[in-house]
């Protein structure tokens, strides 16, 4: 299957990229990079295209909007390296990486939302619950863990927050489809691939805002969540196809 070879293909441009970042060999490293950025995006394309006719009507939307929300992920991913690349606008990149994964997630909201619980669903208020307290939660965690875990955000909290609550939305959001939806195993699947992503950014914000975990091991956990995370993510639409294909 084409999106299962893209994602091998990804993990062979992944495995230089960790060698090349832990050298801090960041020029040669950010070709890996993109590379592997490239494949998770036409990993996503190879899932909706093994759709039927008839599947890909119903659920083109949850696809162009998980592509999209790559796409700005693939772009956060990008200010992150930039900021250590370009020290004198070391701020400025780290905003945009933190805006661009901002709107990433929103996209992953909107597509889910509007996919399995916007149209006549009856269970809209299990959403609006659940979903922002999920976020709310997420965010209230990164707040009290600051000092247990050794790490400071300064001028960065208010975005971190923000990103936080958007975040915990993401993941519940998916979980909610799964549950309260249609139990199509697709939502569940996006659940595992935002609950990798997540683990990624917890290691990451030990290597920004943290003391001594920078280390090789660090970097290394992080870009391997990160883009575990995408990859499922995008193979998660494979899911769907799977599923109405038999009864089409």
């Amino acid at each position: 299957m084409t999106a299962i070879l893209l994602t091998v293909l990804g993990a062979c441009t992944l495995a230089p990229y960790i060698v090349f970042r832990i050298q801090k060999r960041l020029v040669p490293g950010i070709f890996f990079k993109i590379a592997t950025s490239i494949f998770f995006l036409l990993t996503a394309c190879a899932a909706a295209m093994a759709w039927p006719a008839e599947t890909f009507e119903q659920y083109k939307h949850l696809f162009f909007f998980i592509l999209i929300g790559q796409i700005f992920g693939l772009l956060g991913d990008y200010w992150m390296d930039m900021k250590d690349m370009m020290p004198k606008d070391h701020d400025a990149y780290a905003f945009a990486g933190f805006a661009s994964f901002c709107i990433c997630h929103l996209f992953f909201i909107a597509g889910l939302y509007r996919t399995y619980a916007a149209y006549g669903s009856g269970i809209g208020w299990k959403y609006q619950l659940i979903v922002p307290a999920a976020g709310l939660v997420l965010a209230a965690f990164v707040l009290v863990t600051e000092k247990p875990m050794k790490v400071r955000y300064g001028k960065f909290k208010g975005i971190a927050t923000t990103y936080s609550v958007i975040f915990g939305m993401s993941i519940a959001m998916a979980l909610c489809c799964w549950l309260f939806g249609d139990n199509n195993p697709q939502a569940l699947v996006m659940t595992i691939g935002l609950v990798i992503f997540l683990l990624s950014d917890l290691v990451l914000s030990g290597t920004i805002f943290g003391e001594g975990k920078d280390r090789p091991i660090d970097y290394a956990l992080n870009y391997l969540f990160y883009y575990g995370g995408q990859f499922i993510i995008a193979l998660s639409l494979l899911w769907i196809g799977w599923r109405v294909a038999p009864g089409a």
